[in-house]
């Protein structure tokens, strides 16, 4: 009795995991018969998907080589970005007169189109990666800032309370207490700036290199090569996709350690 209650309950565990692998293969699949559709009715719209894998299978180092620029300055920015709107949201949470002074500053740069600013970038640094890193930053930076700002005020006012009555100094209740609480924010935080850092890099490339997922998809644009510029398109897709399951590996081997 005991092992039939145990095997019905790992099938009905199992029927929720099946359901959440078959319904987005479904998904895909009817997105893959409407995409062969179009391509075969429109094709000035839509490459095969053929078309498009066989693309990526004959030059393969090609589009790697690219998305290895792209990726560092993407990392490289959402870093960087990341850590200032770490920094500034610490200093907020401790000195409240800096939100009026910094958050419209914030909200400012994230409403800039990174287009319009890129020229200017190249201007000012040259024709090398110091302007797409910058996008990158800028682009991972409000994310970051808002949830972390967020995470570190949700805190459990009765352990703060407690961490007072110890005469806690303001490190040690933002080492002990705030960080640790505000972990699943600073992870969404992750989440959203990785996934901006990546676009605003590939955004960036638009102008002013010759190197990068970014470029490649100007260089087949200019060229009318559908193939090239859907590689590209999916390559960063899955690009994106991949660091965001990274943030979430981390998220939880840190969460499950503490």
């Amino acid at each position: 009795m005991r092992e039939e209650a145990a095997r019905a309950a790992r099938n009905r565990a199992a029927a929720p995991r099946a359901a959440r692998l078959i319904a987005p293969l479904l998904v895909f699949l009817l997105l893959a018969a409407g995409w062969q559709w179009v391509a075969f009715n429109l094709k000035s719209i839509l490459p095969s998907l053929q078309s498009v894998g066989l693309e990526l299978l004959a030059r393969p180092g090609f589009y790697l080589g690219h998305l290895w620029v792209t990726l560092s300055a993407a990392l490289s920015g959402f870093a960087i970005g990341s850590a200032i709107g770490i920094l500034l949201a610490i200093l907020i949470v401790h000195f409240s007169v800096l939100r009026a002074a910094i958050l419209p500053v914030a909200l400012m740069l994230n409403v800039t189109p990174v287009v319009a600013i890129s020229p200017a970038l190249i201007v000012a640094f040259g024709f090398n990666a110091v302007p797409h890193i910058i996008v990158a930053a800028i682009s991972a930076f409000l994310p970051m800032l808002i949830n972390a700002l967020t995470g570190l005020r949700a805190i459990d006012r009765d352990a703060q309370d407690v961490f007072r009555s110890l005469s806690a100094s303001k490190m040690e209740t933002l080492w002990h207490l705030r960080l640790p609480s505000s972990l699943p924010h600073l992870f969404a935080g992750a989440r959203l700036a990785i996934a901006a850092a990546m676009v605003g890099s590939i955004v960036s490339e638009f102008m002013g290199t010759s190197k990068g997922i970014g470029a490649t998809i100007i260089m087949a644009t200019a060229y009318l090569n559908l193939p090239q510029m859907w590689v590209s398109i999916f390559v960063s897709a899955l690009t994106s996709l991949l660091l965001i399951g990274l943030v979430d590996l981390a998220e939880r081997a840190l969460i499950r350690w503490s």
